[in-house]
């Protein structure tokens, strides 16, 4: 029959037709079930062409794989995501954060399976694809739809969707149209083309309240709409469309609803552009940066990269690296105190040295609770607080000749001039440099070393002074100066020394100074560098006082560094690494050496030890000490800034902007790590939790003050026998140290 071969072709036609719906609903099917829910956190300076670029990038990488965002509003605010196939996300992350500078990307495996019942769905189409949208209007028209979602009630899920896939599509169905028209649908093809499935989908407890918001976010999509060409809603039924939203279902064959290009789409997608203020939103995250190749991964572990698709890769600084110093900074809170405990660990596990300065006690606290056993016996505390046993140092001990006497002494007078510069003077410092000097030259009348806390007594009792001149070998001029004062009258001594006197009293009156000072051995501080010994000085301001615990810190720290200048006699190759870290250095160095640091860290860097300095705020630290430790430390860290630190350091973290170094969130960091003794460009991380506890720290307390703490009585009755001679000659010796404590 005649009809027959156009029935063969129409059947082979149906079975093609057939077959290709087959095959991509099987396709649909594979990318469904391989689909992964990419969360986008924003930063707060967006462009929507940056957004409209990376949709044309998107367009042009995904061309065989659809591509879905949506925008999610609960009680909880407003959400954006990307729902891509796994095998396609590593190239969609990239792609986002090479076009969107700060944006922030993170796995989110619960998304998918959250699925709220609809009780209201709209599905979208163009009146006339081919004709161009008000682009233009796109930051009002996201500013429309974006404040529909938040504030929401109790229960209240609002999905905008829209599901994207690039298209060849360009012949223009329409014809015999004006100018202007054809002009518009010109400059509309000018831009990557999508084909768009769009959809708003209300979850509410009654269909009324759906309804208003439904018609909320409609009438903001509807800014989009120029002459000719709307978005509207597809008739429809809501239970079929609300069948489509969670399998992000799109047409298998035929034309899609929508046909949008590049700039269009941008202002579907919801990204508000910078000066756009959406309730709900939060915008600000920080950028992230990628590590270095040459960064290796072993090492100390400062953090992990939070880079998509380096998370959980080490940021490690080399042994070599660190002995050119590490500055943290961050306020109180933001993980500054859980990256130092970290850091001494591993510093701890792997046999170094190792000394920490603790302001407080808590990070002293959690170190002595995670100190592997094999180190237990390394563990030395000094803390100020433990006044029955007190494991004390004599900072004159660690002058071994003339030279290193001389240093010593000048340290110390340094030490007190800053702790006392409102009323220092140069009668102060001469006369405490002549004690100190006559002090460290010479030895108590049983024998032993002498301490600061005989400072008052060389300076009142002449008894004792005189024992303490007659067996010093004193430089002549500090024998001149004792000389002219022995001359004197009472009145005329306590004129020079009364200034000085009211200044040292905290060395004999206060009794966690006076017993960690005055003891004559005490802990040998150059067994941190010999063999490696563990020192945590916690220095308990809240429980001595911050003055106390400002000189102890000083004084703590210049005897360390004068033991760390004797290892000049060891052979560098010898010179095993010990690191320290000073928590709150402002309060310990600036009264050590402010204007020195630079060259101290520079020095100590030969010398092998490490110093990590952690503060919290630039301020803290005068001009020159800012400049000089950050021109001089090779690797600088920053936890969250405030804005006027963010400000200055900013220039030195490019390209992260003050923005960046002001919303990193808790325990992320930047760091600017040296590798092969350079400073490289920032990378950022997040830092781990520590490990858990090993053992009570109270014990390891015990313990270590137990092994190397002196009991109290005893640390007395060894300083009433340095001054027992001079006290038997004149037993009022001590009257002006009784009077204090009276």
């Amino acid at each position: 029959m005649q009809w027959e071969p156009a029935i063969e072709l129409l059947a082979f036609f149906l079975v093609g037709f057939l077959g290709v719906a087959a095959f991509r609903a099987w396709e649909a099917r594979r990318w469904r079930a391989d689909l992964m829910a990419l969360r986008l956190r924003l930063p707060t300076r967006i462009d929507l062409d940056d957004v409209s670029r990376m949709l044309a990038i998107l367009a042009g990488s995904t061309r065989h794989s659809p591509v879905t965002f949506e925008v999610v509003g609960t009680t909880r605010g407003i959400r954006h995501y990307v729902l891509v196939p796994s095998v396609l996300a590593a190239r969609v992350v990239t792609t986002l954060t090479a076009t969107i500078p700060g944006i922030r990307i993170e796995e989110d495996p619960e998304y998918l399976g959250s699925r709220p019942a609809i009780r209201l769905a709209r599905e979208l189409r163009c009146t006339r694809a081919w004709r161009p949208l008000a682009a233009d209007r796109g930051p009002s028209a996201i500013a429309g739809y974006l404040s529909v979602l938040y504030p929401l009630q109790s229960a209240e899920v609002v999905r905008i969707q829209w599901v994207f896939r690039t298209t060849r599509l360009t012949r223009i169905v329409e014809r015999d149209l004006p100018a202007p028209v054809v002009r518009g649908i010109t400059e509309k093809q000018s831009a990557p083309l999508l084909e768009a499935c769009g959809r708003v989908a209300v979850s509410a407890p009654y269909k009324r309240r759906a309804g208003l918001v439904m018609s909320g976010v409609l009438a903001g999509l509807a800014v989009l709409n120029n002459p000719g060409v709307s978005l509207v809603r597809r008739v429809l039924p809501s239970a079929v469309v609300a069948g489509r939203v969670y399998p992000r279902a799109f047409p298998l064959v035929g034309p899609w609803p929508c046909l949008v290009n590049s700039v269009e789409a941008a202002a579907l997608v919801g990204i508000p552009p910078q000066g756009v203020t959406i309730p709900g939103l939060s915008t600000g995250s920080a950028a992230q940066l990628p590590a270095p190749p040459d960064m290796a991964r072993t090492g100390l572990i400062v953090a992990e990269s939070n880079y998509p698709g380096q998370q959980g890769r080490p940021l490690t600084l080399a042994t070599e690296d660190r002995l050119r110093h590490v500055t943290v900074q961050g306020p109180t809170g933001a993980g500054k105190s859980e990256l130092l405990a970290n850091m001494a660990l591993q510093d701890i596990h792997a046999g170094y040295g190792v000394v920490v300065l603790d302001p407080k006690s808590d990070l002293v606290t959690d170190i002595l609770a995670r100190i592997p056993e094999k180190r237990l016996s390394d563990v030395i505390l000094m803390d100020p607080s433990a006044v029955n046993r007190p494991a004390g140092f004599n900072l004159l001990q660690t002058a071994h000749d003339e030279l290193s006497r001389e240093l010593v002494v000048d340290r110390t007078v340094h030490i007190f001039a800053q702790l006392w510069r409102s009323s220092w003077g140069p009668r102060t410092a001469d006369v405490l440099r002549n004690s100190l000097l006559s002090l460290v030259s010479s030895r108590g009348a049983d024998g032993q070393p002498l301490t600061l806390v005989e400072l008052p007594e060389i300076l009142l009792n002449a008894d004792f002074r005189r024992m303490v001149l007659k067996k010093a070998n004193v430089p002549p001029a500090v024998s001149q100066f004792w000389s002219v004062y022995d001359r004197m009258s009472e009145a005329e001594q306590l004129q020079v020394t009364g200034p000085t006197l009211n200044k040292l009293r905290a060395l004999t009156v206060r009794a966690p100074l006076r017993l960690m000072l005055g003891q004559s051995k005490g802990i040998d501080l150059g067994s941190v560098f010999r063999d490696g010994k563990i020192l945590l000085v916690p220095l308990s301001k809240g429980v001595v006082g911050p003055e106390a615990a400002q000189l102890l810190g000083s004084l703590v720290v210049a005897s360390l560094w004068q033991e760390c200048l004797n290892r000049t006699t060891v052979p560098k190759h010898a010179r095993k690494p010990v690191f320290g870290y000073l928590d709150e250095f402002p309060d310990i160095l600036r009264l050590a050496a402010a204007r020195e640091l630079p060259d101290i860290l520079a020095q100590a860097r030969g010398l092998g030890w490490g110093l990590t300095l952690a503060y919290q705020y630039l301020d803290q630290l005068p001009p020159e000490v800012a400049s000089g430790v950050l021109g001089t430390v090779r690797t600088q860290i920053v936890f969250q800034l405030e804005y006027s630190d963010a400000h200055t350091m900013a220039r030195r973290f490019a390209p992260l902007e003050r923005a960046d170094l002001a919303n990193l969130n808790t325990f992320e960091l930047a760091m600017r790590p040296c590798i092969g003794g350079s400073t490289r460009a920032p990378v950022t991380g997040s830092t781990s939790l520590m490990p858990g506890a090993l053992h009570d720290p109270e014990m390891v307390r015990l313990y270590s003050l137990t092994r190397h703490g002196t009991e109290r009585l005893a640390v007395d009755q060894a300083r009433a026998r340095r001054i027992e001679t001079a006290s038997q000659i004149n037993p009022s010796a001590n009257s002006w140290e009784s009077q204090e404590e009276e």
